[in-house]
């Protein structure tokens, strides 16, 4: 996709009329992540000393109003609320940070983001076929699990042979995808004292392991700012690998002879607006007010975003899932996070 047509896409999305019709599902989610936000502002969901953060508020809410996702005035804001409002809540999470920030993550999170994308879709293709299930059904399985999830199902989809069953498995990646990332999101974070992770190892593991950007953000912010920030750094990391890892199985598929898909995966223009303000923060241009704001405005529309997900996340239709196929994307699931967990521990000391 070239830049004149991601201009036209973006445009096209926020175009008044777009954003007019999805003005209901937008505002049902907004009004979700309020709830959230109030009761966290006055303490009601804290018990004793436990907390239960906005974002699990804001998920149970989801998916108790579930049913509501099949109402097709409500369909278009939730994908947008979903996607867009999600990537820029990610973008505006720029304005937190410095180029210095970055770099200051050092080769760790570089390396566990090559290591996650590149070895969870290799795993994924050998072990799909073990299961007597399609080389290309793990591709998109571990595609979705080692880069960013159901985007990168999306893309990865749009490259490979069509098929009677394209529609039905891009379905269930996607929606398994994110159901899965919805568990690690909850689990991951209680692990923190019993892998024996420093703030910044644990913001690595989070990034490297779970598989969409919201959940990663959603599991970062329970854990705090510093965490949050170097997870997002490593999921986005991952992000940046979705465009070589496509062209890297579009080329498999036509080195076995078989056409791939003609579309083609838009790049994600969203790492570029989160890199673009991270940069004006590192020039001194963002003033610490300003700054605040941002930060808000970041924190509700990934929450917003989670909502989101929430009522879009069905029970009932993943119980009627094969069982080889979820099964493969929970073992994918534990081998992308046992071989972060790995990887972080082997390289103490040898990578900074």
């Amino acid at each position: 996709m070239s830049n004149t047509s991601v201009v036209i896409e973006v445009a096209r999305l926020w175009a008044p009329e777009n954003l007019k019709k999805s003005a209901p599902g937008i505002l049902l989610c907004c009004a979700i992540a309020a709830i959230a936000f109030v009761a966290n502002a006055n303490g009601w969901m804290k018990f004793g000393r436990v907390m239960i953060p906005p974002l699990i508020v804001t998920l149970v809410i989801g998916m108790c109003l579930q049913p509501l996702s099949s109402k097709d005035v409500l369909r278009p804001g939730l994908d947008f609320s979903g996607r867009t409002l999600l990537r820029l809540g990610v973008a505006l999470y720029g304005a937190q940070l410095t180029l210095g920030q970055l770099v200051h993550g050092g080769a760790l999170p570089v390396a566990i983001a090559i290591a996650a994308v590149s070895c969870t879709i290799a795993f994924g293709a050998i072990v799909a076929r073990m299961f007597g299930l399609t080389r290309d059904f793990g591709f998109l399985t571990g595609c979705a699990t080692g880069v960013c999830g159901a985007a990168a199902a999306m893309a990865t989809s749009a490259v490979l042979p069509r098929h009677p069953n394209s529609d039905r498995d891009l379905a269930f990646a996607v929606m398994g995808v994110n159901f899965i990332s919805t568990i690690t999101m909850v689990i991951y974070p209680t692990l923190h004292s019993a892998l024996g992770y420093s703030d910044f190892e644990m913001g690595v593991f989070l990034g490297g392991a779970i598989h969409d950007v919201a959940q990663v953000a959603g599991a970062g912010e329970t854990l705090g700012k510093d965490v949050l920030a170097i997870a997002l750094i490593t999921k986005l990391l991952r992000v940046a690998c979705l465009l070589p890892a496509v062209t890297a199985i579009a080329w498999w598929v036509a080195r076995s002879g078989e056409r791939a898909g003609d579309a083609r995966p838009a790049p994600p223009v969203f790492l570029f607006g989160f890199l673009l303000l991270a940069l004006v923060n590192s020039l001194g241009l963002l003033p610490p007010p300003v700054r605040t704001s941002l930060a808000q405005v970041s924190s509700f529309l990934i929450i917003t975003a989670i909502a989101a997900l929430g009522i879009k996340t069905s029970l009932l239709a993943l119980v009627r899932i094969g069982g080889r196929s979820v099964a493969l994307l929970v073992i994918e699931t534990v081998f992308i996070g046992l071989l972060v967990i790995g990887l972080i521990y082997g390289l103490r000391g040898v990578i900074v």
